[in-house]
């Protein structure tokens, strides 16, 4: 009898998950130009002006350009040679015209390739740019135009469009600005035509170190999109840029002066504005590793040592609204689910392990990296709180390993790298795969905890319903007017197929 009760809810929970998905595209595609079908690499290209979408699927043969309105009836369909080069850094759209910009690896050669729906006609046009001494950090989309963020070691922020031959700069900010507050003296507005030095008088005339984002040539931001779930090992890291419309906010871990220091810039009026949030205080000892966490306007940080974890979260004028206390020798009260360790274990082939004691969860989290996510669905915060452990070498340690922005792809399709144009699909193609030690909870709006069991996000069921797909390519994650879609090419009917999740 509890064995077909068993089978009963089963059946009972997969088909309200199938009432949930809706397929609102499947559309043939004219792909004759070989016998054998040839896995590809699928993109999403937004117009938000008007809804329309662009998606584009790759191989290393050709490329395939579909056009759909808001309601994704087709518009049109052009076929084209794919780029040589292996980066796509993002694109902007121009009326019917999208034009994506590729770069090499190194991003001193870059190629504009022009997809026009009018014409039905493709054009590239190839461009050189030396940054010198510049160090690439990220790519950011806003009004269908392309922007792109450079920083100098001599601290100077720059902001970039692009333009009808190339990098066209709009704005450049001297970081090291003397500095007045408002907001309660914890936001400052950076004047880029002062450059006295920058001044932080909460902390008595220190001048503010900006090594971690600044030093190297090398880019090390993390872009996150904070409306999906996101695995620790993307938001442990120490630089994330996220982004709300026209405003995009960089933080950046501060451990030397224990503080974020986060800027928000504002796309529209090209401004650029500095806070600093302290880090939370431990009560038995110091904290030895911090993080944070942009949510809603709002700050998540975190402070850990062996016996001990504090978390606030605060509103952007720097007040506490919540804190949150762990201590080693009391259960976690704030959790709804067990402590969780994925990935590799002391324990041979075995991969998923559940701890039992506070303390375990402590010494191993805090022996690493340490992070928190979020997101928010159905007026409930939806947190993961732990950390993972990167050896040297790219190895993976107990807690997890290190990650790489750039997706490569087999079987014949070309590596190009996903994370500049969409993280909401490189959060999708990460998630099963993290290995950290964690536990999940549940905030309402004002940030008290919600005791409830944990339930599947909309990655799982994403996860679950390909089970049921064969011969899928081109796979994508994107969110359109709120909602979030799946798409793939199904190689064997040569149909592009979007699923509203």
């Amino acid at each position: 009898m509890t064995f077909r009760i068993s089978i009963l809810l089963f059946l009972l929970l997969s088909y309200f998950n199938c009432l949930s998905q809706k397929e609102v595209l499947s559309v043939k595609i004219d792909d004759n130009t070989s016998m054998l079908p040839r896995k590809k690499k699928g993109f999403n290209f937004l117009n938000t002006t008007n809804g329309d979408l662009v998606i584009v699927m790759i191989d290393n043969k050709m490329g395939f350009a579909n056009l759909f309105d808001n309601d994704f009836n087709e518009k049109g369909a052009i076929t084209f040679d794919p780029s040589k080069h292996e980066n796509i850094l993002g694109y902007k759209i121009i009326g019917n015209t999208y034009e994506i910009l590729f770069s090499n690896n190194s991003k001193k050669k870059f190629l504009v390739l022009s997809i026009n729906f009018d014409s039905k006609k493709v054009s590239e046009k190839e461009f050189k740019f030396d940054f010198d001494d510049e160090k690439y950090l990220e790519t950011v989309h806003y009004n269908n135009q392309l922007f792109l963020f450079t920083s100098t070691k001599e601290n100077v922020f720059i902001i970039r469009e692009l333009g009808e031959n190339g990098f066209e700069t709009l704005k450049s900010f001297q970081i090291e600005n003397r500095i007045e507050s408002f907001f309660d003296n914890v936001l400052v507005s950076l004047d880029p035509t002062n450059s006295d030095g920058f001044y932080d008088e909460n902390r008595k005339q220190k001048l503010l170190k900006r090594e971690q984002l600044f030093g190297s040539l090398k880019s090390n931001v993390t872009k996150i999109d904070n409306r999906v779930p996101n695995v620790i090992e993307q938001t442990a890291q120490n630089n994330k840029l996220y982004q709300k419309d026209n405003l995009i906010y960089l933080t950046i871990e501060d451990d030397e002066n224990l503080q974020t220091i986060f800027y928000k810039i504002d796309l529209d009026v090209l401004s650029m504005e500095q806070a600093i949030y302290e880090y939370p205080k431990g009560r038995i000892w110091d904290f030895k590793k911090y993080n944070s966490f942009i949510l809603d306007d709002k700050i998540f940080q975190l402070g850990i040592n062996k016996d001990e974890m504090k978390i606030y979260v605060k509103n952007f004028e720097g007040e506490i609204l919540k804190e949150f206390y762990i201590e080693k020798n009391q259960p976690i009260k704030f959790k709804n689910s067990p402590i969780i360790q994925d990935g590799e274990t002391f324990l041979p082939f075995v991969n998923h392990r559940e701890l039992e004691e506070t303390s375990q969860y402590l010494r191993k989290v805090s022996s690493g990296n340490i992070g928190i996510t979020g997101y928010r669905d159905n007026n409930l915060y939806h947190l993961t709180i732990g950390g993972y452990i990167e050896l040297n070498g790219g190895g993976m340690g107990m807690m997890g390993g290190s990650y790489n922005t750039t997706i490569s792809a087999s079987g014949g399709v070309p590596s190009v790298s996903t994370t500049y144009i969409n993280p909401t699909f490189y959060s999708y193609s990460t998630y099963s795969s993290t290995k950290s030690t964690f536990f999940n909870t549940h905030l309402d709006a004002d940030f008290n905890y919600v005791s409830k069991e944990t339930s599947e996000n909309i990655f799982d069921r994403i996860k679950e319903f390909k089970k049921g797909l064969q011969y899928e390519s081109a796979e994508d994650v994107f969110i359109h007017d709120d909602k979030v879609y799946f798409s793939y090419y199904n190689l064997k009917e040569k149909l592009l197929k979007i699923i509203e999740m």
